[in-house]
């Protein structure tokens, strides 16, 4: 693997525990929704990037999230495309704006987005590995 990618994978795992860190505080402690939705903008981030350069190593050109996702799915990497595009659309409101309704729907989900994003790191590995 590339020190590259394996850099990337790096970055990921530990904001993912990170994620899960933050999940596991109790929902009235102070911070915890901004620091949750804080952790999951970054894991967002790095999965897309994480999957472009895996995606280039194949010699697939894609440079936006949604294009990215778009081949990881075509190509069989992912099996749930609308999720990841949801996860991306989440990630661009919660980065550019405040509003503490949607901040609060956005940490709803997040919930239901870390099974995949967990098992789609597991898939990546064993991707990147080959």
């Amino acid at each position: 693997m590339m020190a590259k990618l394996q850099t990337d994978f790096e970055k990921l795992e530990k904001s993912m525990t990170q994620l899960k860190k933050m999940l596991a505080l109790p929902t009235d402690h102070e911070g915890r929704r901004e620091a949750v939705i804080q952790c999951f903008e970054f894991v967002v981030e790095l999965n897309w990037k994480l999957f472009k350069h895996i995606l280039a190593e194949k010699d697939v050109i894609a440079n936006t999230p949604r294009d990215v996702f778009k081949e990881a799915f075509a190509i069989g990497w992912i099996d749930n495309e609308e999720m990841w595009i949801r996860m991306i659309k989440d990630r661009n409101l919660s980065s550019h704006t405040y509003n503490e309704d949607l901040a609060n729907e956005i940490l709803g989900r997040i919930p239901t987005y870390t099974p995949m994003i967990e098992k789609t790191f597991e898939t990546l590995k064993r991707i990147a590995e080959k």
